[in-house]
This record gives structure tokens, sequence and C-alpha cells, in this order.
């Protein structure tokens, strides 16, 4: 795998919502939006691990760098949010709601889980081997309708791929006030669920991670759960100013931030002519959204 390509996939999704907050600070974007700085790092693996012309892939309210990476076109991403019609939605979706192919999101917490079930039921029987595979926070893990989808993916044996992105925050609530642990492993394996977990600071053993669960899915035809340890440096969403989130957990994700052990594989020259390509194409999306 190029590390360039993977570098300049997860500076484009984090210089994309970076100036997709600026837009929304400066009072030049309207409605809500949840970034994803911080959480390049499954968008950029799913990109080489899932086909969306055969395969389907679902998300939630968190999709911008999701919905980047499946199109290939942020400004589609852009274009949606600001209401321009060659939008993901056509302009009508915002943030929260678009599609691409076989690609769809909504703002339900953890709502696509039990759509993502019931995609991979009928792909249980179409006899070939596609995957339905859903990216989900750890706020959706109290929902009932998720616990209910993991109790069927595995009664049923589902062709499905279930990612937990595990923040540490549901909104603004700390994942340890409302459970009896930091991270999920008894819950999924209370439903005998494969269960992995991995930290998304290293992109080299998440990628592997994902690609194991993509390929057992494929020819086992069998659910498999993929808790993925992560940070946001963004607040929930456009009006979050995160000051629940203590300054020692965000000086740690500084220093095991995602970008950081990829960029460290290249010389600075290389990083920074990235950065530059990266800038320059974030502000051509501007550009292109603002005059068409």
């Amino acid at each position: 795998m190029d590390n360039k390509e993977v570098l300049q996939k997860m500076l484009l999704i984090r210089r994309m919502e970076q100036k997709i907050e600026s837009l929304f600070s400066q009072g030049l974007l309207r409605g809500t939006t949840h970034c994803c700085i911080g959480e390049e790092a499954v968008p950029v693996a799913l990109s080489y691990l899932i086909d969306i012309e055969k395969d389907y892939l679902c998300s939630g309210h968190r999709a911008h760098g999701l919905s980047m990476m499946v199109t290939g076109k942020p400004e589609m991403l852009l274009g949606e949010i600001m209401g321009k019609p060659f939008g993901m939605a056509k302009g009508l979706g915002g943030s929260q709601h678009v599609y691409y192919k076989n690609y769809f999101t909504n703002g339900i917490t953890g709502g696509m889980v039990p759509v993502s079930a019931g995609i991979a039921f009928a792909l249980k029987h179409d006899g070939t081997d596609a995957i339905a595979t859903v990216v989900f926070g750890d706020g959706a893990m109290n929902e009932g309708y998720v616990l209910e989808s993991l109790n069927l993916a595995k009664a049923y044996r589902l062709p499905m791929l279930l990612i937990l992105e595990n923040n540490g925050y549901a909104m603004s609530t700390p994942i340890e006030t409302v459970n009896p642990y930091s991270v999920f492993e008894d819950r999924v394996k209370g439903f005998d669920l494969p269960y992995h977990r991995v930290q998304a600071d290293n992109f080299d053993n998440l990628f592997s991670t994902l690609q194991n669960a993509v390929n057992a899915v494929r020819t086992e035809r069998e659910p498999q759960f993929v808790e993925v340890v992560t940070h946001r440096f963004c607040g929930h969403s456009k009006s979050d100013k995160r000051a629940y989130i203590p300054r020692e957990r965000d000086d740690y994700w500084h220093e095991h931030d995602c970008l950081k052990q990829v960029a460290e594989k290249l010389t600075p020259q290389e990083v920074e002519q990235i950065e530059a390509q990266v800038q320059q194409r974030v502000e051509q999306v501007y550009q292109y959204c603002l005059n068409n």
C-alpha cells in the first residue's frame, strides 16, 4: 500500500472537515454537521477494502470521511451541505442523510445497524460474496435495536461486518458513566460474535484487522465485529466546545494521532508536498461549490 496515498486521503478528510467547521463558524453554512477530525483512519482503510459497486456500506451522522472516500469527490459532500443539486442527495439531505451507489447514511444513533442486518439477510441468499458493512459509534451500543441486530446477525449467520468507532463519548457523556467498562468486548461476546479490538493510531494494524474481518465475512458468510478505539479532536457537532474532554486525553491522542504514524514513514519534504497538494484541492472544492 502506498503510504503517500494513505496520507493524502487522511489529510484530505481532515482539511475538508476543518474547512467545513470554518465555514460554519463564519455563518456561511446552515443546519448542523458532525465532523470526524481525528477519526480518519477507518474511512481510509475501508476505501481499499469495500467494493461499493457490489458491497453495501452504511453509517450514521459522523460520516463525512466515508462519504469522501466512497465518492472520491469531496465536491459531492460539501455541495450537499451547501444545498447544491450536485450534492450526494441533490442538496436535500444535508450533512447526515446522503447516499451514493450502495452507500447510505442517516442521523439516527445506530439507526443503520438494523438496516444493514436486513441488507445482509438478503445478501445471504444471493449467491455472491458481497457483504454489508455498518459503521457506528459507542453511543449506539446502548440502543435496543442495535443489540437486537447483534443477536440477529449471530442467529441468522449474516455476512455482516460491524465496525464500532469508540471515541469514548456519546455526545458529551463519557462512556464509563453509562457502562461498566470503556470497551465493549464482554457485551459483544455475550452474543457469541467474533470480536476484535484495535487502536486507530496505527494504520497498518487497523488495516490488517479490518482486512482480516472483511475476508472472513466474505468467505465464511458470517458476521464479524471490530471495535476501533479512537478519538475526535472536534466537538460532537458544530456548536460543541468540548469542555468535557480532559486535556490529558487530548494530549494522548495528539501524540497518537492516526496521521502521525503514516507521516513518519515519509520524508519531511514528501509530507510538505502532500500537505500543499491537499490544501490546494480543498480550495478548489470550495470554489467549485461556491460558484456552481
